[in-house]
């Protein structure tokens, strides 16, 4: 049996399964989570939720990573490029200029060569004072 990828026989799964049971029960919720995303196992779509919520967007894209990658298809690179977006607004709303830039060339260069006028656009979001 194939799940995301990895590679998992049943008796692996329902291992799986009653270790994040346990984890749950005993409140090791970090603990969970990364067995989640590490056994790329269990999408916790009301943990996805949380995060998202609290604009958490390293922990969303780590989270994320566990399931798919950046380039798995157009909708994973989606995905990936609207949370680096939303991180780059929030940066330029709270005045972050330095925090923006290194998002902006670290995080969204990678998207430039699919759409390099949306990649201008946001550049040039830079330059103003009050971009709303």
């Amino acid at each position: 049996m194939c799940v995301c990828g990895k590679s998992m026989s049943s008796l692996n799964i329902e291992l799986v399964f009653i270790i994040l049971q346990f984890l749950g029960e005993e409140n090791y919720k970090d603990a969970v989570h990364a067995l989640e995303r590490e056994s790329g196992f269990f999408f916790n779509m009301l943990y996805f939720e949380e995060i998202v919520l609290k604009g958490e967007w390293d922990n969303v894209e780590k989270y994320l990573l566990g399931f798919m990658k950046l380039d798995s298809n157009k909708y994973s690179m989606k995905i990936f490029f609207e949370i680096r977006k939303q991180k780059y607004l929030e940066a330029l709303d709270r005045n972050e200029r330095a925090n923006a830039n290194d998002i902006l060339m670290k995080d969204l260069r990678v998207f430039s060569s699919f759409n390099e006028d949306i990649f201008k656009e946001l550049t040039q979001l830079l330059a103003l004072d009050n971009f709303r």
